[in-house]
This record gives structure tokens, sequence and C-alpha cells, in this order.
């Protein structure tokens, strides 16, 4: 081509000719950039895909009856902790020194297990909730990055639970700081635990509000855990001692049991429902104090007094006429 071209001697027909091939070039040249565009389209097609189409739909299940499954076995290896600590204190020689030690309610090393169990299963929805919640396309704070948090204080629980750091961290302090007053082993380890707590139980509570479930076990794990802490600082219940223990370590147990099934519900929300946080509203007690701040101020208002309706003097004047005219007599048939 490029010969022919050069060996025309007409002007118009080298520039006709020149025209021709140009118009070739483009359009060759949009052939090969639509099809990346297609390409381009088609992985936006599968990168679109909604939470439904997460994997884990298959180990979280979206029926009611199988969570709650779940949560049953969770509760009846509880109650058998729970009898075997009984049956340890009162049937001892018939279970053995082995099984003694084992379900001993004192030590506590069955239900320490349990609990800790929980937390970091929880911990791992927690994490698995994090990367949930960045697929989010209108969480512009970036509020999803509180959920790494709450994964990893959960961890941090786990290990101390499992490991007794909490006994170690009270002689620590107890070593470096020599005053004494009012519990100061519990104190010493329940006052930075319970700072640590309130923010997390900010942000989860405002993550749970478009899951009523999780929502509800979140706070009767805050219940159950206040309960708890005080026993705790104010000494066990007016009971004999294994009562006492069982009740403690029934509570402990359902505390965590209450912590693991809120998140294992809200990452069901999350995977089937919507991954968008939820919107933003004001805490209700803001709300009535704002209301019970409006009628007070309306109460005090000043009353306005209304319009008259007494008519002008024009327009009763047109009624009086009306009236002073005679009717016009009804003929009888």
């Amino acid at each position: 081509m490029t010969e022919r071209f050069a060996g025309s001697r007409s002007l118009d027909e080298r520039r006709r000719r020149r025209l021709a091939t140009e118009s070739d070039e483009t359009a060759v040249e949009a052939v090969t950039t639509s099809l990346p565009r297609r390409t381009s389209s088609a992985k936006a097609a599968v990168d679109k895909r909604g939470p439904s189409y997460f994997p884990l739909r298959k180990l979280i299940s979206a029926r009611w009856w199988k969570l709650a499954r779940v949560a049953g076995l969770g509760l009846l290896l509880a109650a058998g902790i729970l009898a075997g600590g009984w049956a340890a204190e009162t049937h001892a020689a018939r279970l053995g020194p082995g099984l003694v030690r084992f379900f001993d309610l004192k030590q506590a090393r069955l239900v320490r297990g349990y609990v800790a169990t929980s937390v970091f299963l929880a911990s791992q929805l927690a994490f698995l909730l994090w990367w949930l919640r960045s697929q989010s396309l209108q969480d512009f704070t970036g509020r999803y990055r509180g959920w790494a948090c709450c994964a990893f204080l959960g961890f941090v629980a786990a290990f101390a639970i499992q490991t007794e750091a909490l006994p170690a961290w009270s002689q620590t302090v107890d070593w470096l700081w020599r005053v004494d007053f009012w519990k100061k082993p519990t104190l010493s380890w329940m006052v930075p635990t319970v700072l640590c707590g309130l923010p997390v139980w900010r942000f989860l509570h405002r993550e749970m509000r478009d899951c009523r479930l999780s929502l509800l076990l979140l706070w009767l794990m805050v219940l159950l855990g206040a309960g708890l802490a005080a026993l705790a600082v104010c000494g066990p219940l007016p009971l004999p001692a294994l009562p006492a223990r069982l009740i403690q370590c029934g509570i402990a147990m359902l505390v965590a049991q209450c912590l693991f099934m809120s998140f294992l519900f809200h990452a069901r929300h999350a995977i089937y429902i919507s991954v968008e946080p939820p919107a933003d509203r004001p805490l209700w007690l803001l709300t009535l104090l704002r209301r019970l701040r409006a009628r007070g101020a309306a109460s005090r208002a000043p009353k306005v007094a209304s319009p008259s309706r007494e008519p002008s003097p024009a327009a009763s004047e047109v009624r009086r006429r009306k009236r002073a005219e005679p009717r016009p007599m009804r003929r009888s048939a």
C-alpha cells in the first residue's frame, strides 16, 4: 500500500488514499479498544456481587433453627460442666480423683476453658465482620475498622482468661503500688477492664441497631456481666458454697454464650441482609430531653389571643336586610 501510495502522481488521488487508510486505522483501533471495555464490564459485574455471594454463607446458615441449634449445643455443654462440678462435690468417691480434679468448680478449669473458647470464637467472628463491613459502599467514615479493634481486644481477653493473667496482673499491681484500699485485688483488674469495655460496648451498640436479636443478646450480656462483677466485688450470694459457685460459674458461661451468639447473629445479618452501616440516630435519652425542653418552652410561651369571629358591620347589615325582606307565600295545591 505504501508503494502504491508513493507511486500515485495525482495529488487528489494521494489525498483520497491517505484519508482512506486513516479511516481504516481508526476502525481497527475502535475494535481493539472496545474489547477491554467488554472484559472490564464483565469483571465489574463479577466484582459487584452482593453479600449473598460470600463463600462463608455455607458456614453460617441463614436458617434460624440451625443457629438456634448452635446455641442449644452451647447451653447443653455449659449445663454438662455444671452437672460435672456438682457431681464432683457430692459424689467424689464414685468419680475418682481424676474426674474430681477435672470437674472441680473451685479451680474452674472447664469453666475457664469454655469462656475463653467462646470469646476466641467471637473474636474470629469480629474479624469476619470487619471484612464484611469493609465491602460497604456507604461507610465513608471507616467505622468498619472498629470491628478489627474488637477482635484484637477479644483475643487479648481470651488469652488473659485462659492463662490466668488477671490474678498475675493484680499481684503485680499490689507489688508496685503499696497502697491498701477496699477490694484492691479485684478492682485492680476490673477497673481497666470496664474502661476498655465501655467504648467497645458503645461501638457494638451502634453497629447492631439494625439486628434486633444481636442487640438484645448484647444487652443481656451486659446485664449478666454487671451481676457477675457485683458478685466479684461484694462477695458471693448468701447461699451454701456449692450453690453459690454453681450460680457464679453459670452466669460466667452464659455471658460468654451471649457474646458469641450476638456476634453470630450479626454475622448472619451482614452476610444475608446488608453490609451497610446503620443510620446515625441520636440517643433516646437526648431525644427525650429535647422533647421535654420543647414542651416546657411551649407551656411557658404567652398564649396569643385568637382573632374575633364577630361579623363586620357591612355583613351584619346585609344579613338584616335579607331577614327583613318578605318571603313569598306558598300556595296550596
